[in-house]
């Protein structure tokens, strides 16, 4: 596929048009982890998984809970983030602050001491969940339109049909003077934009919130203290909203009838999926760990995808309004994970680990649900068209200081999902933490930086310049936990 389809994929699916839709868009967008979980997960990378005993890593390798030698439980109520974005477009800059605070983890472990001689030592089980996706954001744009106006993207949309057969974006443009005819009879299918190279003020700001919390029920085991073996059964609650305000104002009087008009949107989003992760580790020596995890596709059956839009005009003689409500379930199967684990023990006094995760987002697939019979056909062929495999790499170190106290620190970078450099989507983060831990309480905080870049247009590229954008992200995240 050529760049400039790509382009449009992106700009009429997600980041940029005023419809709404099911889309390969959505499909990424509920594809996408950002491992979260408890402090001490965090504050090292989220490079647990070949150093285990910790929670969270239930949800990277499962293997990881053969580790446990205690029962143990553990919570992370403490989780607050600000987030930070910077917009430039058209070279006019508009930064935007949000304060966030959410619960991010809770989770038990029980581990049995099997009866006799065997060689398998122990059989563990755990049941919590993690937060394994946020998306806390929100971004502002202004700016001057330079003659642009998403007046074009209504009239592009408009051309080919008859003024009786348009949907309610090109009946509201229609109204509201934004397009005109190109023909003034009856079966006229053509239509311009009357105002497009007029100078307007643009806006838009976009807040979304929602997270993925997995529910998990793991299971391992322990043979002879150099192989562990661990499955989890995953079930994610994904809640998503996103509230978009759109607006252009002809401050400059420089357009005939239009003063302004406003596309404010408000998307709700909700699902329950199934997915099953299989680990394993090995310790062929006391300083060295290895191992390997699989993750298989989540399915979410029933996404059931609310939209209320509203479409307001004010003209010089009257306004212009629009509303109304979609309502749509369909289905999504995500990709399937690998993911690769390392760590070197550094005896009883810390370790230094790494992990590799591999995506590739070109395999995600939606379909219908229920009585629906659209076979989303044409969004599958532009996943595959659009989208890449992703490659991750987490590190992570911790060190005991003294006796009951550690420092710890790690950093995690994930490729970019696009094809053909269509736009960024690669992300960072960088962490710190320190912790405290006895015979039977434990205390962990950390500090997270995160960084991410984007390309964003209003509207249809074909018509607008893109938005530059920064995301930074700070998060304070503390957890406390007993061993029994």
């Amino acid at each position: 596929m050529k760049i400039k389809q790509l382009l449009i994929i992106l700009s009429i699916g997600l980041l940029t048009s005023y419809t709404f839709g099911q889309n390969e868009v959505d499909a990424l967008r509920f594809s996408q982890y950002r491992w979260g979980g408890t402090a001490r997960f965090l504050g090292a990378g989220g490079a647990f998984g070949a150093v285990g005993a910790d929670f969270s890593a239930l949800s990277t390798n499962p293997a990881s809970i053969g580790l446990f030698k205690k029962n143990e439980i553990s919570f992370t109520p403490l989780s607050f983030s600000i987030y930070r974005s910077d917009s430039r477009y058209n070279e006019e800059y508009t930064p935007s602050t949000l304060f966030k605070s959410n619960f991010s983890h809770f989770g038990a472990v029980f581990s049995i001491k099997n009866p006799g001689e065997s060689k398998w030592k122990r059989t563990q089980f755990g049941i919590g969940f993690n937060q394994i996706m946020n998306f806390g954001n929100k971004f502002s744009i202004e700016g001057r339109s330079n003659g642009s106006t998403m007046a074009l993207d209504f009239a592009s949309r408009a051309n080919g049909l008859l003024y009786d057969n348009f949907p309610r974006e090109q009946y509201f443009a229609y109204q509201a003077y934004l397009i005109d005819p190109v023909h003034n009879t009856a079966d006229n299918t053509e239509y311009i934009a009357p105002h497009a190279g007029k100078d307007f003020l643009q806006s838009s700001t976009v807040y979304t919130s929602g997270r993925v919390n997995e529910l998990s029920f793991s299971f391992g085991g322990n043979y002879d203290d150099k192989l562990y073996l661990g499955a989890t059964l995953g079930v994610p609650f994904l809640s998503y909203l996103e509230e978009r305000k759109y607006k252009e104002s002809d401050d400059l009087n420089v357009a005939d009838q239009i003063q302004s008009f406003y596309v404010n949107d408000r998307l709700d989003v909700s699902s329950t999926g199934v997915n099953l992760k299989l680990g394993l580790l090995y310790q062929p020596v006391s300083f060295l760990r290895v191992g390997a995890a699989i993750h298989t596709p989540t399915l979410y059956k029933n996404i059931h995808d609310v939209l209320e839009r509203e479409m307001v005009a004010i003209l010089d003689t009257s306004n212009v309004v629009v509303n109304y409500t979609n309502d749509y379930n369909y289905q999504l199967i995500t990709p399937m994970r690998y993911m690769g684990n390392l760590a070197f023990l550094i005896l009883s006094r810390g370790f230094i680990s790494a992990e590799y995760e591999y995506t590739d987002y070109s395999t995600m697939e939606m379909g219908s649900w229920g009585s629906n019979s659209y076979t989303f056909k044409e969004e599958n062929k532009n996943i595959r068209e659009s989208y890449q495999g992703t490659h991750s790499i987490r590190l992570g170190a911790e060190v005991y200081l003294v006796e009951n106290f550690l420092v710890r620190g790690g950093f995690s970078y994930t490729s970019s999902p696009y094809k053909n450099n269509i736009n960024d989507g690669s992300f960072t983060t960088g962490s710190i933490g320190v912790g405290f831990r006895g015979k039977v309480f434990f205390a962990d905080f950390a500090f997270v930086i995160s960084n991410q870049s984007q390309k964003y247009w209003l509207y249809n590229h074909e018509f607008v310049n893109p938005v530059e954008q920064q995301f930074k992200s700070q998060s304070i995240v503390g957890t406390i936990g007993w061993k029994l």
